[in-house]
This record gives C-alpha cells, sequence and structure tokens, in this order.
C-alpha cells in the first residue's frame, strides 16, 4: 500500500487517500446515516478499517463506488492517520452501479446481539476493561456492562440465547439470579405479552424491596445492639396483631403492664415499617400562613415517608397464660355480668372484621405508596427519553395551552420555585450558587432558553416545563385523590407510549382508562 502524492490512480491498486479529497458519487442509499455517534467514534479511534471502492473520474479525482458513509465519516472527524484506504475499480456502468450498490445494502445482515456478547467477553477474558472495550470498539458503555453483567451468568446467557432477549432485557435476569422469586416473576411477566411492558417498574419494586430488606435487617440489628430480643424479619408472625403485647390479656381480663413486657414469657420485639404523614412545614412568621389551592390543599403538603416502628410482642401467648383480646369466650364486658357465649362471638367476630378492613386498606396504601415511589423512578428515566427526541408529541400544543390558559396549579408553582425536576429532567449543569428557592435557579431556566433555537426546539423545552412541573408536584397522594389534571398528564403519556403501571393508572378516569387499555 503507498501513501500518494500524485493524482494519477491505476485500476486495481490500493491507496491511501485524504477523505476529503474524495468525490461522493451517485448512490442507492440516500441516507448514510453519517450522524452515527458510535460509528464515528470507531472511525475516529480505530480509522476505517474496510477498504473504500472508488473510481477515477473524468477529472482524474476519485469518486466514491462503494464506501460513501465510510467517507463522509472520515472527512468529518478524522482518522488515526489521517487517510482512508481506497481501491481503485474500472468506472461502472450505471445498471451495474444501481444493482452493485442495491445488492451490497439488501444483503448485508448486522450482528447478532449475542455476537456482539461474545466479542465484548472474549475482550475481556484478554484483560481488556470496560473502559477500553467502549472506547476502542466504539459501543455504549451501557453495552458493554450490560454484556460483561450476562457472560458472568451461565444461566442468563443460556436464557438469552434461547429467547432472543436484547443484552440489557438479559441483563435484567443477571440482576436476580441469586433470588429465584423474582426470576420466576420476571419470567411470568416476559412470558406475558401485556405485563412485559411492566418489567421495567417489575425490575424497580425488586431493586426497592432489596434496599428495604437490607435497611429493615440494618435496624434490626441497630435494637439488637441495644440490648433488645429483636426478631429475624422473617420470624415475625404473619398474624403479629395477635401477639403484640399491647393486644394480649391475663385470664382475668386485664392489660399487660407495659413496664413488665420485657419479662414476659416469650418477650420479643418485632420491627414493623409504616407510613407515616411528615411534619407540616414551619413558617418563620406567625402571620404566614401556606398557600391554598382548591385541588391540592395546602402549597406544600407533607409526603408520606418510612419509619421502622419496634412492637413488644409474645410468641408464645400460651405459654405466658395470655390471650388475644378479642378471642371468643375471653372477652369480658366492662360490668359485674360475664358475657354470654353468644355476646362474646358476636363482638369478636365484630372486632375481628373491623381490624381485617382496617389491615386490608393498610396493606393496600403501602403497596401502592411502595410501587408509586417505583414507578417515579421508572418514569422519570422514560420522560427523560421522551424529552430528548426530535419529533414533537402529538398533543403538545393542546396540553401545553390547557396548563397556560388554564392556570393549573403545578405549572405556576414550577415557575415560582425554580423548575427544580425541569432541570434534572433535561440535564441541565447546576450553577454555582443556584438553588430551587423562590423565584431561584433563574440562571439554569436561562440555559433552557438558550437551547430553544427553533420552533420545534422551544415547543419540546415548553412541553418539558409543563410535565416537569406535574412531576415535581406528583407523589404518594396523588393516587389517593387524582385530580382532572393528572388524568390528562397521565393519559398523554400512555398515549405517547409510556407503559404506565397499575398505581399509576389509577388517576385515569373511567372513560380514559378503557381507552387507554
Amino acid at each position: 500500500m503507498s501513501k500518494t502524492t500524485a493524482t494519477a490512480y491505476e485500476v486495481g491498486h490500493l491507496y491511501e487517500v485524504d477523505p476529503g479529497a474524495l468525490k461522493i458519487g451517485a448512490n442507492v442509499r440516500t441516507d448514510p446515516r453519517p450522524d452515527a455517534k458510535e460509528f464515528a467514534a470507531s472511525i475516529k479511534t480505530r480509522g476505517v478499517l474496510e477498504v473504500i471502492s472508488a473510481y477515477v473520474d473524468p477529472d482524474g479525482g476519485l469518486t466514491v463506488l462503494r464506501g460513501q458513509r465510510r467517507s463522509l465519516v472520515a472527512a468529518k472527524v478524522g482518522t488515526p492517520t489521517g487517510t482512508v484506504p481506497v481501491r481503485v475499480v474500472p468506472a461502472p456502468e450505471e445498471a451495474d452501479r444501481i444493482i452493485d450498490q442495491a445488492s451490497e445494502n439488501l444483503h448485508r445482515e448486522a450482528m447478532h446481539t449475542r455476537e456482539t456478547r461474545d466479542a465484548v467477553e472474549q475482550l475481556a477474558m484478554l484483560g481488556v476493561s470496560a473502559a477500553q472495550i467502549a472506547k476502542r470498539v466504539a459501543l455504549p458503555r451501557a453495552t458493554v456492562d450490560a454484556a460483561l453483567n450476562v457472560t458472568r451468568n451461565p444461566a442468563t446467557k443460556d436464557r438469552m440465547d434461547a429467547t432472543g432477549m436484547t443484552l440489557e432485557e438479559a441483563a435484567i435476569f443477571a440482576e436476580f439470579e441469586d433470588d429465584p422469586n423474582a426470576i420466576d416473576t420476571l419470567t411470568a411477566a416476559w412470558e406475558d405479552s401485556w405485563r412485559r411492558r411492566q418489567i421495567p417498574h417489575i425490575i424497580q419494586r425488586l431493586r426497592d424491596e432489596r434496599a428495604e430488606a437490607r435497611a429493615l435487617q440494618d435496624e434490626v440489628d441497630r435494637l439488637r445492639a441495644e440490648g433488645l430480643p429483636v426478631l429475624d424479619p422473617a420470624e415475625v408472625p404473619a398474624d403479629l396483631h395477635r401477639h403484640a403485647m399491647a393486644n394480649l390479656r391475663t385470664d382475668d381480663g386485664g392489660i399487660v403492664p407495659e413496664e413488665t413486657w420485657p419479662t414476659v414469657t416469650g418477650a420479643a420485639v418485632a420491627v414493623t415499617v409504616e407510613w407515616v404523614q411528615a411534619d407540616e412545614p414551619e413558617t418563620d412568621d406567625e402571620d404566614d400562613e401556606p398557600e391554598i389551592n382548591d385541588e391540592y390543599g395546602e402549597d406544600d403538603e407533607p409526603e408520606d415517608r418510612q419509619v421502622y416502628v419496634p412492637v413488644w410482642v409474645c410468641i408464645d401467648p400460651a405459654a405466658a397464660n395470655l390471650h388475644y383480646v378479642h378471642d371468643a369466650g375471653r372477652e369480658h364486658s366492662g360490668t359485674t355480668s360475664p358475657l354470654t357465649d353468644e355476646q362474646s362471638a358476636t363482638r369478636s367476630a365484630e372486632a375481628e372484621a373491623r381490624r381485617e378492613a382496617e389491615s386490608a386498606e393498610r396493606r393496600r396504601v403501602i403497596a401502592n405508596n411502595k410501587a408509586w415511589k417505583a414507578a417515579e423512578v421508572v418514569r422519570r428515566q422514560w420522560l427523560t427519553g421522551l424529552l430528548a427526541r426530535r419529533t414533537v408529541p402529538a398533543g403538545t400544543e393542546v396540553l401545553i395551552a390547557r396548563a397556560v390558559v388554564g392556570r393549573e396549579y403545578t405549572l405556576s408553582h414550577a415557575m415560582e420555585h425554580g423548575h427544580e425536576v425541569l432541570m434534572t429532567l433535561l440535564g441541565v449543569v447546576p450553577v454555582e450558587g443556584e438553588a430551587a428557592s423562590y423565584y431561584g435557579n433563574r440562571a439554569m431556566c436561562a440555559q433552557v432558553l438558550d437551547q430553544a433555537t427553533t420552533p420545534k426546539a422551544a415547543l419540546m423545552r415548553t412541553l418539558a416545563a409543563v410535565v416537569a412541573a406535574w412531576e415535581q408536584r406528583a407523589d404518594t397522594h396523588t393516587w389517593r385523590n387524582p385530580t382532572e389534571w393528572d388524568d390528562v398528564i397521565m393519559t398523554a403519556l400512555i398515549g405517547w407510549g409510556y407503559p404506565a403501571s397499575d398505581v399509576e393508572r389509577l388517576l385515569l378516569r373511567s372513560d380514559t382508562a378503557d381507552a387507554a387499555r
């Protein structure tokens, strides 16, 4: 191979040519997609690996016959040597040119995902780091990481080959291969075409459950270090209410004094998880009152949070000569006359029914609160991708008009408080000294405006502001008391392709819920 310095080219010879000197001839492929980032990175780092075919034009220059994409990208980003390999071929007849170019593009097969995975695995076995693999092969780092996670687990690798999963999908299973129950849940979702779209939500819930289990165990260990006889989470009775010291009675119906709980036979502590409402926001001035909004109530509605509550229990009430307060036949009327068997049974049944209804509602609230927190993570990731698109979603103008003209509170609140979530969704770099305070974040808002250089870009930034404003106010209270605006936003997101979770669908009114299905 010779690096040419002359203008005379011979057919059949291979030359190193400045890509900027190549002319792009007619081609059946009108969109070579030269802006592909990974391809451009590969050209810049490794150069053009496949020889370009070109013919000598009447002016003595080289016109590209095959390899226009390589030529365009090399001219744009450069190569390590500053040149590209070009083989000179005879100038083709027009019909032959069209046939050859069409055949080359039509019959080209992309690499299978598993082949990419195996290539990454082989490079890793040779000692090439993940960062170097991503750089030298021009693969997204997320793809390299997913490939490495999959190849570390033979079961996941086999599952990927058997089902045709993508690397990213298989990596999800790899994350939970040590948890058979989680794998069963994911497999069932994968095999159901409807539930498969819910996998991002299922994954986030599984991650949250793992984190919650670790945090709960940390609390158990902390209390044990203080000397308390704390049960392992797996040892806590399912019917905890029937073991709680506060619900136990002596044979004569007396309560168990709280100061004696630690000395009761079978006494132990169970750590429970409760959702409570945070304290109301405080004001600096007694005359200051929170802003009231007809739909949302106080300006800063308290956000639910999880707390750990230690509960003294008796693991064997019978051995301690105790019984559950509502056990039939063991209750007392509070007078000198004992209850009849029928009265006792009726009271016990009524109390148990109330307790079960309250317990069922509590379980529903806890489950939906957890589901909402998990969905928030998935939804914000999805919104980040949506707002990075170049195509404006259908119905954007109407949604913006409703928010602005309809004076939706979520938008006015975000405008007054610096569009905090908007900055996160758009990835705006924080400005030193700026904060999402009352009318704050002005410099960061200016960055968003600077990005709105075209009418389409301005429209997308405005849509981002409207949606992010709703996102900033949405929380666990939203699913319990959905408004019409909540319905409008969630309906729009679903219409744009968002796979809403079950708890998010509680925001939909009955008519829109049917349409969303």
